[in-house]
């Protein structure tokens, strides 16, 4: 059988300084947010104090708002990290145009580092909780249990934990199920909300900059923990022609890769065959390519690696695509990273425009074209790539093509 061709048809985001993909696009291409201290926890001990922490009241608000002007049922245990993947998946869903019937038939396939469960767990134990109450709360799937609840869901499900290229793995399950017929519709994404023992971690390993992120900057020290939430509802395209529904993109390749080398520190080839195999699957060139969202962490490792990835997937010749990381923008989601700037790539897409990168002030001597720190960067062509990066040697590319 004849591979289906997937398209975007709704999208769903919600970070700090932003909720709803109307606020978000605006705020993203203009170079986003700068971090700055928070009160999800006590960070006065640590090394590095900043991040970017949403509040969650807003949400609080927002989601209500929304879940009860769609007849579903939400209480204080969905104001968490779950609560922030539900705005998105709504938001998508409403996008998208879909109802009760289109859900039915639907899959989800979520991801998240941990979706804050385990802090839940311990805090339940502590107040007396019932096991009832602990059971729901600390599965390390309950994000995608409770959306796919809400939403009445009941195509193929999926929950992914592996590390910053989570949401990605998310992406390439969900663009498989439809491929290959098994179900017309997926929604897939990620949420996370910032947990001290990964700021703990990401510490202990230096891997934090005290002030913020900058990607491809000559003064880059590291990444800047933030939280949210992204989600893109998938469809066969022929299935969304035929109910109206007009794409916003289409996913055209995906490529997944280990690197087989170093817990924490990449190695360029292992993306390099993620990035070739997304090409090969989508059909086209390298030099197809008008965009590409980078991992970008702003962490020495990373940022060398990828660009030595890129110049051997681009060539050095200065004709290669524009390139950008907006984790100077937002922070990073970890596993929801993935799907976030998946949202961003399409969003990029849909205008021809590179984000600004509001950090990055100093770049780095590479062959590709950047955005500056104040205005978006045009580029040509039909096709953008969006790519993330984990701990373990863990490598995704994401192709994007226009509708």
């Amino acid at each position: 059988m004849k591979p289906r061709k997937v398209a975007v048809t709704g999208i769903g985001v919600l970070v700090r300084d932003a909720i709803g993909v109307e606020a978000f696009t605006g705020w993203i291409m203009s170079g986003g947010g700068s971090p700055r201290e928070f009160s999800t926890f006590d960070a006065t001990g640590f090394r590095a104090r900043r991040a970017y922490a949403v509040d969650p009241a807003p949400v609080a608000v927002r989601l209500a708002d929304t879940a009860g002007g769609l007849g579903l049922c939400c209480d204080d245990a969905d104001i968490d990290c779950a609560g922030y993947g539900l705005l998105a998946a709504l938001e998508a869903v409403a996008m998208a145009t879909l109802d009760a019937d289109d859900l039915a038939d639907a899959g989800c396939a979520l991801a998240t580092t941990s979706g804050g469960m385990m802090d839940r767990f311990t805090e339940a134990l502590e107040n007396g909780d019932d096991a009832a109450r602990l059971h729901a709360n600390a599965k390390p799937a309950s994000p995608a249990t409770i959306i796919a609840r809400r939403l009445g869901l009941g195509g193929p499900f999926a929950n992914f934990s592996c590390a910053c290229a989570s949401s990605a793995a998310a992406l390439s399950f969900a663009y498989s199920r439809i491929s290959t017929g098994d179900t017309p519709v997926m929604l897939a994404g990620g949420c996370d909300r910032m947990r001290q023992a990964d700021f703990a971690g990401f510490n202990a390993l230096r891997a934090m900059d005290r002030e913020s992120c900058k990607p491809f900057d000559v003064a880059r020290r590291g990444m800047v923990i933030g939280d949210g939430a992204a989600f893109l509802v998938l469809e066969d395209e022929d299935h969304a022609r035929a109910r109206g529904a007009r794409p916003l993109a289409r996913l055209a390749g995906i490529g997944l890769s280990s690197d087989s080398h170093h817990i924490t520190a990449p190695r360029p080839d292992g993306l390099v065959r993620a990035m070739n195999h997304a090409v090969a699957r989508a059909g086209i060139d390298p030099g197809a390519i008008g965009y590409v969202n980078c991992h970008g962490t702003g962490t020495p490792a990373n940022d060398v690696a990828e660009v030595e990835a890129l110049i051997s997937v681009f060539g050095a010749g200065g004709e290669g695509p524009v390139i950008s990381s907006t984790k100077g923008a937002t922070g990073h989601l970890l596993g929801s990273a993935g799907a976030l700037e998946a949202v961003i790539t399409v969003l990029a897409l849909q205008q021809r425009l590179a984000p600004a990168m509001k950090s990055t002030a100093t770049p780095e001597d590479i062959p590709f074209l950047m955005p500056s720190q104040t205005e978006p960067r045009p580029f040509p062509g039909d096709y953008a790539m969006s790519n993330s990066l984990g701990f373990g040697g863990l490598n995704a590319s994401v192709v994007f093509a226009g509708p």
